[in-house]
């Protein structure tokens, strides 16, 4: 759009090459384990000037070939357009071409040293795997054994090829047919001279009539969660096996078409095999799944959101330990949810949900997170990692006073300091005391529960009865026949309001 804007409305020359779109990604190789490696990196040798450390760096750059022929493209094409025109501007990407170079220098790098880094991906898009008896997975199943196999090996599948083309002739196949022609006896010199040879073909050809199986079937006949983890299993296992460059591994949501015990075994497979020593190979997976994010260290995790991201490695080590202590907990779910509430305990979740789902006026789009214990601010302090200032995010919280005020003023802070988020407490000790004392509550739930017309004897009667006594209520707030009619107690009613905004 910048650019567009520069063109039309006929900025300087410099100011529109300095809005042309460029692609560049940087590459930094830190701490090589042995001569061998260092040898490969020499040339790239950067200086880190935050660390004062010595790292190897190389940029891929994607950008026109020449600016002034780029720009006199543009200004062709968006020739008296308007910016609001402008948007069906077909780029001319044909002038683009890619670099890539060393920083240290800016010279680019060649071929015989690019040959020293390798990037693969195994992408989502994993339907077509293994669809037919014509197999893409026979392909890496080919290369991979051409990889593993030490010479031994290949001498034996050579005598073994050999020795096939041998049964082939003991069978007599030509003498067969050639002799079956009476006709021509004056040929059975010739047929006699005849044998079967092998054309010796390279050891790709004959590893590439294998077919992968699966149980006693085809793995192409198998359903495509199988076929899909096979396929990380066997792809993943093809590029790890490289031990003469640095090879970048990214496996785009391996969560894809997996069952549940599917991607546990694939990521514990991923998980160990980056840990196996092999100094050469990083992995990187991009994933929507808690599961993926809590089997893997908390610390090596980037979460993106817009156009910011947020590396739980700079993250304290204490939250890094909080979390891992909750190994279930859905960190996706608190950091991208746009409207998010956070209770205690299930009785606060249930009634929260309830209320929402009775509000037929507003979509609800808001989630109810129970976090199972009193403190909320390490959980804000994550949320706030990522969504501090964004206009579209908001988060609750509603807890109990406990008659702790320093807790309360604790968490009174984040909502004075921070325009997104809402913070609520009880006016009495939990939820219960103030869901009876609120409007006319107290005769509603006696009669719901048969208890006598007394907030004292009400309250203790959903305090010890907790969760059941609140799924009673929260179902007679929802039958359709002669619903019950309960106050929001206030706390609750002014979070809720705030995020419904």
């Amino acid at each position: 759009q910048k650019l567009y804007e520069s063109v039309i409305n006929k900025k300087e020359e410099s100011k529109q090459i300095a809005t042309i779109p460029r692609v560049t990604v940087t590459i930094q190789f830190r701490d090589p384990k042995d001569s061998y490696e260092t040898e490969i990196l020499k040339k790239w040798t950067n200086k880190d000037e935050d660390e004062d450390e010595i790292c190897y760096e190389i940029k891929y750059i994607f950008e026109p070939k020449n600016n002034d022929s780029f720009l006199c493209d543009v200004q062709e094409i968006l020739k008296d357009k308007t910016i609001e025109e402008a948007k069906w501007f077909s780029f001319p990407i044909e002038h683009y071409e890619y670099r890539i170079i060393s920083t240290n220098n800016d010279k680019q790098i060649s071929f015989n040293d690019l040959r020293h880094v390798s990037i693969n991906t195994i992408s989502a898009e994993r339907d077509n795997f293994s669809d037919s008896n014509t197999m893409k997975s026979n392909n890496i199943l080919t290369k991979l054994l051409i990889n593993t196999l030490g010479a031994g090996d290949k001498k034996s599948i050579g005598s073994a090829y050999t020795d096939f083309f041998s049964r082939i002739e003991d069978t007599g196949i030509f003498k067969k047919v050639l002799d079956s022609d009476s006709d021509f006896e004056n040929i059975k010199n010739y047929v006699d001279e005849i044998e079967c040879i092998p054309n010796l073909p390279d050891l790709k050809n004959i590893l590439s009539n294998i077919t992968l199986g699966y149980g006693k079937e085809f793995l192409y006949q198998k359903g495509l969660g199988e076929r899909n983890l096979i396929f990380i299993l066997l792809l993943f296992a093809y590029y790890k096996s490289a031990h003469k460059s640095f090879n970048l591994s990214c496996i785009e949501e391996p969560e894809a078409h997996l069952s549940v015990n599917n991607l546990n075994v694939a990521i514990d497979f991923i998980k160990k095999s980056t840990q196996n020593g092999n100094s050469l190979l990083q992995s990187i997976l991009t994933t929507h799944s808690p599961r993926t994010i809590n089997k893997l260290k908390l610390n090596n995790v980037i979460v993106f959101s817009g156009n910011k991201a947020v590396n739980f490695s700079d993250v304290s080590q204490n939250l890094l330990d909080y979390l891992r202590k909750r190994p279930n907990f859905d960190i996706l779910k608190l950091l991208f949810t746009y409207r998010i509430i956070l209770v205690e305990g299930p009785t606060e979740e249930m009634f929260i949900n309830t209320v929402l789902n009775k509000k037929s006026d507003t979509l609800n789009n808001i989630e109810v997170i129970s976090i199972g214990q009193k403190g909320y601010r390490t959980f804000l302090d994550i949320w706030l990692k990522l969504n501090k200032n964004d206009l579209n995010k908001k988060i609750g919280v509603i807890r109990d006073y406990d008659n702790q005020p320093k807790a309360k003023t604790d968490h009174d802070k984040y909502d004075t300091e921070n325009f997104n988020i809402t913070v609520r407490t009880t006016i009495n000790y939990t939820l219960e005391d103030d869901l009876v004392a609120s409007g006319e509550n107290c005769k509603v739930l006696s009669e719901l529960f048969d208890q006598n017309n007394n907030s004292t004897e009400v309250t203790e009667y959903m305090k010890d009865g907790k969760t059941d006594g609140m799924l009673l209520m929260c179902d007679a707030i929802l039958r359709k026949e002669e619903p019950i009619n309960i106050s929001i107690p206030s706390h609750i009613s002014e979070v809720i309001d705030e995020l419904s905004c």
